[in-house]
């Protein structure tokens, strides 16, 4: 248990750090973005949904970019610890730091939580779960093709597309609409939350099978 707490404070340090930074930039613009003074359910989801769910693609999108430097690529090679159980690692503290950043662990980053409730907005639980499903999914998404296709920039650019397409596409996304509590829906975050962790078992899967084909890591 200590080396793989050692390898997440080192991974947190050397490799996380700079993305966790981004998303917490996009944390603090959020509520200057939208404006959240005495907001109706639906208008208190929109900054959550809109806005902070940008946070999944910061986060999860680059959990393996620092091996796609073939020197790093080598020096993981040489290494007794398995390859996908470092990024199970960064994964898991990845998604953790997304659930603290949404409120689940208001005691740490509650600011966004105190600053809506403090202005009168209609905001749940409920809303916090689902911004949290929508920033999930539009991470694992640029997980997945980062992990697949070896390219974090391939990752950034399906993420990022994806979140343009909901803007374009709500009726053709349907299940998939990343914003459905700002059209007063939930039930499509059950789903986002189950093709989270679909997504996230498949990318394991392919960069595994990949590794033992000698391609990649």
């Amino acid at each position: 248990m200590s080396n793989y707490l050692r390898i997440a404070a080192v991974n947190l340090k050397h490799n996380t750090f700079p993305h966790l930074m981004l998303a917490l930039v996009i944390t603090l613009i959020t509520p200057a973005a939208f404006g959240i003074s005495s907001l109706d359910p639906r208008e208190s989801a929109q900054p959550l949904e809109m806005f902070l769910s940008l946070t999944g693609t910061a986060l999860l999108t680059p959990v393996f970019m620092p091996e796609q430097n073939e020197n790093i690529r080598s020096l993981v090679r040489s290494k007794r610890t398995d390859y996908l159980s470092v990024c199970l690692i960064r994964t898991a503290y990845s998604v953790a730091f997304l659930a603290v950043i949404f409120g689940v662990f208001a005691v740490i980053f509650g600011v966004f939580t105190v600053i809506m409730h403090s202005c009168e907005s209609d905001v749940t639980v409920r809303h916090f779960i689902g911004g949290f499903a929508s920033a999930v999914f539009l991470g694992s998404l640029g997980f997945f093709f980062s992990g697949a296709a070896g390219s974090c920039t391939a990752g950034y650019m399906v993420s990022i597309m994806y979140y343009i397409c909901n803007f374009m596409l709500k009726d053709d996304l349907k299940s998939l609409y990343l914003f459905s509590m700002s059209s007063g829906s939930f039930e499509e975050k059950y789903f986002l939350l189950l093709c989270s962790a679909v997504l996230l078992a498949l990318t394991f899967a392919s960069v595994g099978f990949l590794q033992k084909r000698g391609i990649g890591i």
